[in-house]
């Protein structure tokens, strides 16, 4: 079996904080892991669910950031 193991800083924990940890992608079986340092608790996805979510955050951001500039353009943004 092959699992690619990473070191990671991010907010791991839902408390906000960036934390250390490890992500462990077992390419035969398709899973991701991630695992916060010091903590026995071990998030586990499939990569087809890994791969939906970035798609989903990525288009989120690209709509965000293009209504923001249109705004910007109109001159509505930052006004009061």
């Amino acid at each position: 079996m092959s699992v690619a193991r990473f070191q990671v800083v991010g907010k791991l924990d839902g408390t906000g904080r960036m934390l250390e940890g490890t992500v462990a992608i077992e390419r035969d079986a398709g899973l991701v892991s991630v695992r916060p340092l010091r903590r026995r608790r071990v998030y586990t996805l499939t990569l087809s669910d890994v791969a939906t979510m970035v798609c989903q955050r990525v288009i989120r951001a690209e709509v965000f950031s293009r209504r923001l500039e249109k705004a910007r353009r109109r001159g509505s943004y930052g006004r009061r």
